[in-house]
């Protein structure tokens, strides 16, 4: 609670700012809205101080103004406001505290007040990062292979997945041509285990079957020409 002393006090600090007349009216309305605040002595004197050295001499003469009751009660509130902005809790040793919401309390009114020392920087925050995060944050920086290494490693399902013993084409590429150009994966990469040189044959053979049939085809009907000729 303020006094009617301590209010006169701090009427005769405004007034030595602004130079007004102070009366007991004067006091008492300061006495009431104060109390009726919640404002204390000390918060009401800093406030003083910061409404003339701060908010007022930032301004042109002419627009400076004779502090209020409202401008005390909210510079008063900005104040505490601020000594809390990094509170932090102080729990009493041990891990048992069956006394927190009044401990909590009792150090919040008192660094609020002033009488308990406002922590000037944010606590910092204390241990390392989930073990998830910190597998990924371990892979920053590591070295990336090339792509057209044939040493690097690529696990990726179907033919791609292992190096062209055909063409040579590295595991992840697509095979190539004899001219360079990209085809479809060679059979020996797809898994298929037939003989390309029994299929070359094969080939050749079924090529030669249908030559021998043309020419046999070619002599019927030249034979037929001829009897007819005849």
């Amino acid at each position: 609670m303020i006094t009617f002393e301590e209010a006169g006090r701090l009427l005769g600090l405004a007034a030595a700012r602004d130079q007004r007349i102070v009366g007991d009216a004067d006091i008492l309305a300061w006495h009431s809205d104060l109390n009726a605040a919640g404002v204390s002595c000390q918060d009401a004197e800093a406030a003083l101080t910061r409404f003339y050295a701060v908010e007022m001499a930032g301004l042109e003469p002419e627009d400076r103004r004779r502090v209020t009751t409202p401008d005390v009660i909210g510079i008063a509130r900005k104040i505490r406001n601020e000594r809390l902005a990094n509170f932090v809790y102080e729990p009493p040793p041990g891990d048992d505290d069956p006394h927190y919401l009044a401990r909590l309390r009792g150090q919040l009114e008192a660094t609020a007040d002033g009488r308990r020392p406002a922590p000037t920087e944010q606590a910092a925050i204390e241990g390392g990062p989930h073990p998830d995060l910190a597998k990924v944050l371990a892979t920053i920086g590591q070295p990336v292979p090339d792509e057209d290494s044939d040493t690097a490693t690529v696990h990726r399902p179907g033919p791609l997945g292992i190096e062209c013993p055909k063409c040579r084409a590295a595991i992840g590429r697509p095979c190539r041509t004899p001219g360079g150009k990209e085809r479809a994966a060679h059979p020996a990469r797809t898994g298929d285990t037939s003989d390309p040189a029994a299929e070359q044959a094969e080939m050749e053979r079924r090529r030669a079957a249908s030559a021998r049939h043309l020419a046999r085809q070619a002599e019927g009907e030249n034979a037929a020409d001829e009897e007819a000729a005849s």
